[in-house]
């Protein structure tokens, strides 16, 4: 399980692009003119409208852009700011919006401009930083050539309480937003003259948290009736801005576990509980809340950690019916995303969607939780995930719409790889070789960079990827690096240098093909002399030269001499794996 991110607002070039409703009371408002000034053009571009082409990242399946209020900035009020800090972080001056024209329902254009004094163009120059709120109701006055972004983001402004009134969104309680662009060489449209510049875009994070709970009963005689949800832990206060963000690198980096994460909690908060409300829309039960710690700086779970506690009766409790609570930690489940220690507790952090789907089944009552990367895929059904009763994998559907399952993430783009279980005569069972009891699983590789497509579904041996002993559970990977435990290495640009190191740190290769293929059998050379053979280099005696060592497909390990012909390795695993492995 993983959190889910809604992640960044943008802020781009030319036009605001609003996926649901603006407060703006005419089509423009203007400023007087100001001789000498400097003038920039933003574009907020939230995502969730034909125009919002613009994301935090390049992987469009790992972010959604939000919905309605959550998106929501208050222009009529002019609740936001524009801020103009130097290289070294010290505030230079607030530029005015001078004019908010709105061009239909969901695009405006705000124009915002700033005196064209010595330092701001020392600023605009040499390097600079441009520091954007939305949604703070109050700001504080920086003083020029004195306050940082540290000091503007931990001032008493940037601070909110919280109570239970605000955990659900409206006109009157909108969600903090905040984001920094830096130039470090200057703003190149100021230095070549133009009139109007282009800053480019900001991405802006929310201050709170979305969390997300849906309850599904299973097997019960009598649908139980939920009597409340809650988090056993929240703070009441927040800060409206991440803690030392000064650059857009800081918490834009193309993936989400890699994005902002530290919470940023003030040092005098009180604990407090919080109830979710249910969305009549959804049956969801859902809250917006700041951020809370629930793992230490070992990421050892905290005592009084934050969990969701769930409260259901099954039946009328005054003549025997049952009174039911659960609580459930934020953590991960079994299957993580890469990178992550299974089972890990995690912070609330802000910016993000934690999606629960938390099955009761029967009257023994036992409870799944998944929590899913809210993407731009619809769940369905949308009662939590089936999973495969052996492997515990997603029961789901490929892209041409056929049945497979999925190892890990449903909706993670980078861990989401179609897998199709059985052979291609017997989907979705296992098989019996020399008298044992094996499910084999093959992956959807897709389109590789030589242009051929690597289908699972054809269920062939070069797809096979994994294989399962159904008796000791053990999972065999058919991956180099999964069946030998071997480190690969590219301490270079040129992947043709990557080598492996093996148990007693040589530098080795690892092959299928070269000298003998069998079997999805894999040869051990030294690494020199793979690249001799492999190569053709000139000037060495090229037949001379063998693999040191052979792979079964269980990863045992064999001296060549005991596998240098197709018989011998056959003999080894026996020939009615022959149909599968090759």
């Amino acid at each position: 399980m993983k959190p889910n991110i809604i992640h960044s607002i943008v802020v781009c070039l030319t036009a605001f692009a609003l996926p649901f409703m603006v407060a703006c009371s005419s089509q423009e408002e203007s400023l007087s003119k100001v001789e000498n000034s400097f003038l920039a053009v933003f574009t907020l571009d939230l995502g969730d409208t034909p125009y919002g082409t613009t994301r935090a990242t390049p992987a469009d399946g790992e972010y959604v852009p939000g919905s309605g209020l959550e998106n929501f900035i208050d222009f009529l009020k002019k609740d936001f700011r524009c801020y103009l800090f130097d290289k070294d972080n010290r505030f230079i001056n607030t530029l005015d919006a001078v004019s908010i024209q709105s061009f239909g329902e969901k695009i405006y254009s705000i124009r915002l401009r700033l005196k064209d004094t010595e330092e701001v163009k020392n600023a605009l120059t040499t390097g600079c930083h441009f520091v954007f709120l939305a949604n703070w109701d109050s700001y504080a006055d920086p003083v020029p050539r004195i306050t940082t972004i540290a000091e503007l983001c931990t001032a008493s402004s940037a601070e909110f309480e919280f109570t239970q009134q605000k955990t659900l969104l409206s006109a009157d309680n909108l969600i903090p937003m905040y984001g920094v662009k830096e130039f470090e060489s200057g703003v190149q449209d100021f230095i070549d003259g133009k009139v109007i510049s282009d800053l480019g875009t900001i991405h802006l994070l929310r201050a709170f948290a979305k969390v997300d709970v849906n309850i599904n009963f299973v097997d019960f005689a009598e649908t139980p009736v939920v009597t409340s949800v809650s988090m056993t832990h929240s703070n009441s206060k927040g800060y409206k801005a991440p803690a030392n963000v000064t650059k857009e690198e800081q918490y834009v980096t193309g993936s989400w576990l890699t994005d902002y994460t530290p919470v940023n909690i003030p040092g005098d908060v009180t604990d407090i509980a919080l109830a979710l409300t249910k969305d009549g829309s959804t049956g969801h039960y859902i809250a917006y809340v700041p951020e809370y710690r629930n793992v230490n700086d070992l990421k050892e779970p905290v005592d009084n950690r934050s969990r969701i506690k769930v409260c259901f009766t099954i039946g009328d409790v005054a003549v025997g019916g049952r009174e039911v609570e659960q609580e459930i930690d934020f953590r991960y489940s079994d299957n993580p995303p890469t990178g992550v220690v299974p089972g890990q507790h995690f912070d609330i952090a802000r910016n993000n969607w934690y999606k629960f789907n938390i099955t009761a089944k029967g009257k023994d009552i036992v409870w799944t939780v998944d929590v899913i990367p809210f993407t731009s895929v619809v769940l369905n059904p949308d009662y939590g995930l089936v999973r495969e009763e052996f492997t515990g994998y997603i029961i789901g559907k490929d892209k041409a719409g056929r049945d497979c399952w999925y190892d890990g993430n449903y909706y993670d783009p980078e861990t989401a790889v179609p897998l199709y279980l059985g052979p291609k005569d017997k989907p979705g069972e296992s098989v019996t070789i020399n008298d044992k009891e094996y499910l084999l699983v093959y992956a959807d590789y897709g389109l590789l960079s030589n242009g051929t497509y690597i289908s699972g579904y054809e269920r062939t041996a070069a797809n096979l990827h994994h294989i399962y002993d159904k008796e000791t559970r053990r999972k065999y990977l058919l991956s180099p690096e999964g069946r030998t435990g071997y480190e690969g290495v590219m301490d270079t640009p040129n992947p043709w240098l990557a080598y492996y190191f093996n148990d007693l740190k040589q530098r080795v290769w690892l092959d299928e093909e070269i000298r003998l293929k069998c079997c999805r059998t894999l040869n051990e050379w030294d690494r020199l002399e793979y690249s001799i053979v492999a190569y053709n280099w000139p000037g060495y005696d090229h037949d001379s030269y063998n693999p040191r060592f052979w792979f079964d497909i269980f990863g045992n390990r064999y001296p060549w001499s005991e596998g240098d012909t197709r018989e011998k390795r056959i003999a080894i695993l026996g020939e009615e794996w022959i149909k599968y492995l090759e």
